[in-house]
C-alpha cells in the first residue's frame, strides 16, 4: 500500500508563506522602536502629571503657565557696567540680552506664555504618536508594505507643517508677551518676523522622510509586481 500523504499541519510544515510581520522584519525597527515606545509613554506620563498638578495647584503647574512669566529680548547690547562686572580680557566686549519677568501676570500674559511653548510640545506628542502607530503596524503586518509607506508619509507631513506652524505661533506669542512687559517694545509684523527663526533642521528632516516614503512606496510596488509574476 502506498504511504499515506500527510497534511502540512500533521507533517509540521507551514501551511502558507511566512508572515510579513515576522521577527526578522520586526528587528529592523530597532533601536528606534524601543526609543519611541519609551519616549511616548514617558511623554504621556509627564502630560498627565502636569495636568494633575495644574488642577491641584502644585509648583509643577508653573511649567504650564502661572503668575510668574518671563520673556527674553532677542536684541543684544553691551555696556561698561557689564565689562567691569564680568571682567573680560583686553579687546573683548561683553554682550547681554535682557529678560523681562513679572510675578503677577494677567490672563493675556499667561496665555502668551503658554502659547510660547505648547505648540512644540504638541508637535513632539504628535510625532511620537504617529511613530508609535507606524511601528506597531509595521511589527504586526511587515515593514515593506503600502500601509507602512503611507504612515511614514503622514509622519513627514506632520513634521514639516507642524514645525513651521509651531514656530510661527510661538514667535507671535513671544513677541506679544514681550510687548506687554517692555515699554519700548511694540507688537508689530516686523517684531513678529524678527522673533521667528526658521527650523531648518526639522524642515530638511521632514523632506528626507517624505522622500524616503516615496522611495519605499515605489519599492513596495516593485515587490508586489515581482511576487505577482512569480
Amino acid at each position: 500500500m502506498p504511504a499515506e500523504v500527510q497534511s502540512p499541519k500533521e507533517s509540521g510544515l507551514p501551511d502558507g508563506p511566512p508572515s510579513h510581520g515576522d521577527r526578522a522584519e520586526a528587528r529592523l525597527l530597532e533601536p528606534v522602536a524601543t526609543v519611541v515606545r519609551g519616549g511616548y509613554r514617558l511623554f504621556l506620563a509627564v502630560l498627565i502629571a502636569s495636568a494633575l498638578a495644574l488642577l491641584t495647584g502644585t509648583k509643577l503647574s508653573q511649567m504650564w503657565g502661572g503668575r510668574y512669566v518671563c520673556a527674553e529680548s532677542r536684541s543684544e547690547f553691551s555696556g561698561d557696567g557689564f565689562t567691569r562686572l564680568f571682567r573680560p580680557h583686553a579687546g573683548v566686549e561683553v554682550m547681554t540680552r535682557p529678560s523681562y519677568c513679572t510675578d503677577h501676570a494677567d490672563g493675556a500674559q499667561q496665555l502668551f506664555d503658554f502659547l510660547g511653548g505648547f505648540p512644540s510640545w504638541l508637535l513632539v506628542l504628535g510625532i511620537l504618536f504617529l511613530l508609535n502607530r507606524l511601528i506597531q503596524g509595521a511589527s504586526r503586518e511587515g515593514v515593506f508594505t503600502t500601509r507602512t509607506a503611507k504612515q511614514l508619509r503622514v509622519v513627514g507631513w506632520w513634521l514639516l507643517l507642524g514645525c513651521l506652524v509651531a514656530e510661527v505661533v510661538e514667535a507671535g506669542a513671544h513677541a506679544a508677551l514681550l510687548a506687554t512687559l517692555a515699554q519700548d517694545y511694540t507688537f508689530t509684523a516686523d517684531s513678529w518676523l524678527g522673533t521667528w527663526q526658521a527650523p531648518y533642521a526639522l524642515v530638511f528632516t521632514a523632506l528626507g522622510i517624505l522622500t524616503f516614503a516615496r522611495v519605499m512606496r515605489a519599492g513596495v510596488a516593485m515587490r508586489e509586481d515581482l511576487e505577482g509574476t512569480v
